[in-house]
């Protein structure tokens, strides 16, 4: 069986006991060298901090699995755009199990104040930019659009590129990084074409949108 731990920002605040005690029970932990650096893992615990590319970790959680107590850390939550999806499709429902964790949106949605039922979500993380029609459509169908960014010297041109439609450039606007972590910052605005300006650093962007209501 493959325990996979959702562990959210990796800060002990966010950080659930049973996540904690699945993790000291392991054998073998796997997961990124930030987020485990984090963590307050037992000695005779072995680690494995594989570059995470989704084959590098199926070839140790394969080589692995079969000797028992193996645990994947993922940030976040493991239901939120993660690599714990293509682990169960390439293992199967019935070999993992699931511990679910923070995600960056709980955390955003937190410090905004907001709601975030029915909000619609997309990732530019580690993917190819969809076609911008989908982004408008999903700010247009729901309260909300929430879009995962990718390495932070690429931001500024994603939002760049999410300007040139008015749906989106014209749209409220809020970016945080670093969400649950000692360098958090979070920059709100009334539109997202007053953004384009802003510097970006930390690891993780979170970029929030939501239609600007006529006067």
């Amino acid at each position: 069986m493959i325990e996979i731990v959702g562990v959210g920002p990796g800060a002990s605040d966010y950080l659930t006991e049973g996540a904690m005690r699945i993790i000291k029970n392991s054998r073998v932990v796997i997961g990124g060298e930030r987020i485990l650096d984090e963590l307050e893992i037992p000695r005779d615990v072995r680690i494995e901090m594989p570059d995470l590319i989704t084959e590098s970790v199926i070839e140790i959680l394969e080589r692995e699995e079969p000797k028992g107590g193996v645990t994947l850390v993922v940030s976040g939550d493991p239901g939120f755009y993660s690599l714990a999806r293509r682990v169960v499709s390439h293992f199967g429902r019935e070999s993992v199990s699931i511990m679910p964790g923070i995600s960056v949106i709980q955390i955003m949605a937190a410090r905004l104040c907001r709601s975030w039922t029915g909000v619609a979500t997309a990732t530019l993380h580690g993917r190819n930019r969809p076609d911008i029609s989908e982004l408008v459509l999903k700010l247009e169908g729901s309260p909300g659009l929430v879009v995962l960014f990718g390495l932070p010297r690429e931001v500024r041109s994603d939002i760049e590129w999410m300007t040139a439609r008015s749906e989106l450039a014209l749209a409220r606007a809020a970016v945080g990084w670093d969400l649950g972590l000692p360098g958090e910052r979070i920059i709100e605005s009334g539109s997202l074409e007053e953004l384009r300006g802003c510097q970006y650093t930390g690891r993780l962007c979170l970029l929030w949108l939501e239609k600007n209501q006529p006067e």
